[in-house]
């Protein structure tokens, strides 16, 4: 009897130690609740660690800061100077002049012919009356214009054509080719060359922007990586215990993914800064010298959302170059 005992105990001790083990299971929400707290711990620290070291942090931020701002300012004078062109475009239209024998029937029908072409966007007619009287106000002559006998100046179709692009060129040429074609058309005045210009420096200045902000990204990327790289070799000894220990490779580049992400969100913070007082300045300038000129043309800026994408950008761009980095240099701490 008292040998069994010791079995009966054994046994009942058993069974619930056992059936402990194998019910006891993480739940879903005490998981998230760890990753959560531990994620708000590990910013807290990388903060503090690049508060920290003041003027490092600084000098790192300065240089995204200025890497960010060129090409969203150069961005951002190209989009005024396509708003300020728009009024250009209007200026090179073709002059279709009327043949001298044409009467109001056939000007009539040649106004429909012009406005039945595809390439046309707008038309304007001008007769010969309105054309004179014109002349008269503009040049000078109103006087010794009385004396003619007859008004010499023929009735005026002014054609604005689609445009958009240097793309258009060619097909603005075929327009006037087409023009030419018609029976009441005597001759046509057009400058092509403005048009091919103002279409031209539009299209090389959109390239050289991307090229520009294209390198000024990778700089910014190199910045970070490097900045990466010296923040891992100074924690090598560190790496190596917590690897030690038993700790993920996720574990171990967080901070350093969060270093990066920081890096790049002050950059863009400090870039828009820069941004909103450049344009702030320059725009005081640019509404006097509208004035002078009695345009109601005003400076715009990058605006909220733009401001967003560029805090979006800054940090994408410092998280994938801390990424890079971490990858890089990560495998190579490995402890023995």
């Amino acid at each position: 009897m008292m040998g069994r005992i010791p079995m009966v105990s054994n046994q009942n001790t058993r069974e619930p130690m056992a059936r402990g083990a194998s019910d006891h299971k993480i739940r879903l929400v005490d998981r998230w609740r760890s990753y959560r707290a531990h994620h708000r711990a590990t910013l807290t620290a990388t903060l503090k660690k690049m508060l920290g070291e003041p003027i490092q942090t600084l000098l790192t931020v300065v240089v995204i800061a200025i890497a960010l701002a060129l090409p969203s300012a150069m961005f951002l004078a190209l989009h005024n100077m396509q708003s300020l062109s728009s009024g250009f475009e209007s200026s090179a239209q073709i002059t279709v002049f009327v043949k001298k024998n044409t009467d109001s029937q056939g000007i009539t029908q040649l106004g429909r012919e012009l406005k039945a072409l595809p390439e046309v966007a707008v038309t304007n007619y001008i007769s010969s009356e309105q054309a004179l009287e014109e002349f008269k106000a503009l040049s000078g002559f109103g006087s010794a214009l009385q004396y003619l006998d007859d008004n010499p100046l023929p009735a005026v179709f002014l054609v604005q054509p689609v445009m958009s692009s240097a793309a258009d060129i060619s097909q603005a040429q075929q327009l006037v080719q087409a023009i030419g074609a018609l029976a009441a058309v005597d001759d046509i005045q057009v400058d092509m060359l403005w048009m091919q210009r103002l279409a031209t420096i539009t299209d090389v200045s959109k390239k050289l922007v991307l090229a520009l902000g294209v390198a000024l990204i990778i700089g910014v990327l190199l910045v970070i990586g490097n900045t990466i790289r010296l923040a891992i070799q100074s924690r090598r000894e560190e790496i190596i215990v917590v690897k030690l220990v038993g700790a993920t490779d996720a574990y171990v580049r967080r901070p350093f993914l969060y270093t990066g992400l920081l890096l790049g969100l002050f950059g863009a913070i400090m870039a828009s800064i820069l941004l909103l007082a450049s344009f702030y300045w320059v725009g005081q300038s640019i509404a006097v010298l509208a004035n002078l000129y009695q345009s109601q043309f005003q400076l715009a800026g990058p605006g909220f959302l733009g401001i967003l994408g560029l805090w979006g950008a800054g940090s994408l761009i410092g998280l994938i170059g801390a990424w890079v980095a971490v990858m890089q240099h990560l495998r190579a701490i490995e402890p023995k």
